[in-house]
């Protein structure tokens, strides 16, 4: 579902995020000098990685995982040591971040 995505996450949210795609549409076709190829691909593998390492945290807890913190634990929940999580404390936020980078 778009929750998956946080496509609708808040209206700031999707007011910075098609903010930040007109700049990109805006520098790229109107000031292509100053787009650097280099650039372009530490952004993108950036964003890749960042999706890998969220979609690994998502698989690795299954059930246990939900996109808004909650403030009760359901009778299924389970601490989740293995996988992303015996490397990273946070994966889906550290994802999350160089995703949105």
């Amino acid at each position: 579902s778009a929750d998956s995505f946080m496509v609708n996450h808040s209206k700031a949210y999707t007011a910075a995020a098609l903010t930040s795609m007109v700049e990109f549409i805006i520098r790229i076709n109107f000031f292509p000098s100053h787009n650097s190829p280099k650039i372009f691909l530490v952004g993108i593998l950036c964003a890749v990685c960042g999706q890998l390492c969220r979609a690994a945290a998502m698989i690795t807890c299954g059930e246990s995982f939900n996109h808004y913190i909650q403030r009760n634990k359901k009778d299924n929940h389970v601490l989740v040591t293995k996988g992303i999580y015996s490397i990273l404390r946070h994966p889906s936020y550290t994802g999350f971040y160089y995703w949105a980078v």
